[in-house]
């Protein structure tokens, strides 16, 4: 983990300037810097050097740092190379010099390695625990700043409903990485009920972290959480008639719980008018100011721009891979606004996958796999409608979960991307997308029994 302090940086004129000032009878000496600050970890930091003649590395009784090669020679005109070895730091913030040493003057390089900074992160479980059948699921406990040569014994104290017959054995772990890195903790036996499990994790008894699971009854159970939808014209309302109303969570200022950040992600919630009542609608995106939500009935939301996306996180149980899901939904916006969105789902929120059925499209010379797009008609005279059987931006898709993990107990994702920077009514000469509109008509999602 290279980490050079800028502030000690010397630019390439001031480099120049003080070459003039290191010749001696025609010669010249210049290294990259006279100071460099790193982080606790074992590194080695090039550097450059540019000098016409021999010149010797001095590292006196500096027993942490190494310079290789411990001489060199230029020619005055080619940069030549040297290497600073830094070991790692398990204590206080140190400091020390060495030197280059050049026709008899000695010139100095400034270390400061920061103070130790190992550290574990959040332990997460990874895997499923189901109830009567073998554990296969481990526990994860990142780390970071690692020397590569700690040894920790790990412990774990199980507790919850579901704690009786699972089990973690004490031991020692070695062989950590250097830097950042990650243990891999099994969970051993087989939980007698089903319900919540908590594994409390300390290391040489300390304790670095806790995290959660459910056992589950049965890996054959049958889906639930599906289907769910947002769709305010369905309930009849017209105009900005949400506002405030039951399901307007936190979406607009209007709301039971208004949000204070205008940060949309999680802040800006909107709940479903049918389905699953736990499931609920954000997005992600820079908005500026807690203004920018609202609706027409449809769900709006100002200042979206390529990659942002209108999120739906749906709690559910059971859902797989060869499950199939149904889709239906239809956009609009402001002339200016976003035009073409992608549908992506995942398991974890972190890896996307795209759903079946997109057509590659290409509007003004930028291509990408879409799904939805926004006719024209949906910018003007049918922007504040919705009916699916004339709404020319409607479309409902069909698509199995390929590459998904099952959701054994979890949330499902789902998403629309605005997939390529071009606006919903564009011409050839202005069509990149401007702050404004975006609005979502309805979304519709159920799973496809077959």
């Amino acid at each position: 983990m290279k980490t050079i302090d800028k502030l000690s940086f010397v630019p390439l004129l001031a480099l120049l300037l003080f070459a003039g000032s290191c010749e001696k009878d025609g010669g010249v000496f210049m290294r990259e810097n006279d100071a460099i600050a790193c982080d606790c970890t074992e590194q080695s930091i090039s550097q450059n050097v540019l000098c016409d003649g021999e010149w010797v590395a001095d590292c006196g009784d500096v027993g942490w740092i190494a310079i290789t090669p411990e001489r060199g020679s230029g020619n005055g005109k080619d940069y030549g190379f040297f290497t600073l070895n830094i070991q790692y730091n398990s204590g206080a913030e140190r400091t020390a010099t060495v030197h280059l040493v050049y026709d008899g003057a000695a010139y100095p390089i400034t270390v400061t390695q920061g103070a130790c900074e190992f550290a574990y992160g959040e332990p997460r479980v990874e895997g499923n625990l189901f109830r009567n059948i073998e554990s296969t699921a481990t526990l994860r406990l990142p780390y970071v700043c690692a020397s590569g040569r700690e040894s920790v014994e790990i412990s774990c104290t199980i507790t919850g409903a579901a704690a009786d017959g699972l089990s973690v054995t004490k031991q020692v772990y070695t062989g950590f990485a250097k830097g950042s890195g990650e243990l891999t903790i099994p969970v051993e036996g087989a939980a007698t009920r089903a319900g919540a499990v908590a594994f409390e994790l300390f290391a040489d008894g300390v304790s670095v972290g806790s995290c959660r699971a459910n056992v589950i009854s049965d890996p054959d159970a049958v889906p639930e959480g599906l289907p769910v939808g947002w769709n305010f014209y369905a309930l009849g309302m017209t105009g900005t008639a949400p506002r405030g109303s039951e399901w307007d969570y936190s979406w607009t200022t209007d709301a039971i719980h208004p949000a204070t950040d205008t940060n949309p992600l999680d802040a800006h919630r909107l709940l479903p008018t049918a389905g699953n009542e736990n499931a609920y609608l954000t997005a992600s995106g820079v908005v500026s100011d807690n203004g920018n939500y609202t609706f027409n009935p449809g769900i709006q939301i100002k200042g979206l721009m390529e990659n942002d996306y209108f999120l739906f996180v749906i709690p559910v149980r059971n859902i797989k891979a060869e499950h199939k899901l149904s889709v239906e939904a239809s956009m609009g916006a402001a002339g200016s606004g976003p035009g073409y969105y992608a549908l992506e789902y995942s398991a974890d929120n972190k890896t996307w996958m795209l759903a079946e059925g997109s057509t590659l499209m290409e509007v003004f010379g930028t291509s990408a796999q879409v799904h939805y797009y926004v006719p024209k008609e949906n910018t003007s005279g049918d922007r504040k409608t919705y009916d699916k059987s004339t709404d020319k931006g409607y479309r409902k898709y069909v698509f199995p979960l390929t590459g998904m993990e099952t959701i054994y107990e979890g949330n499902l994702y789902l998403r629309l991307r605005i997939c390529m920077d071009r606006r919903a009514n564009g011409s050839e000469s202005t069509n990149t997308i401007a702050s404004a509109w975006a609005d979502l008509k309805g979304f519709e999602v159920a799973l496809v029994e077959e």
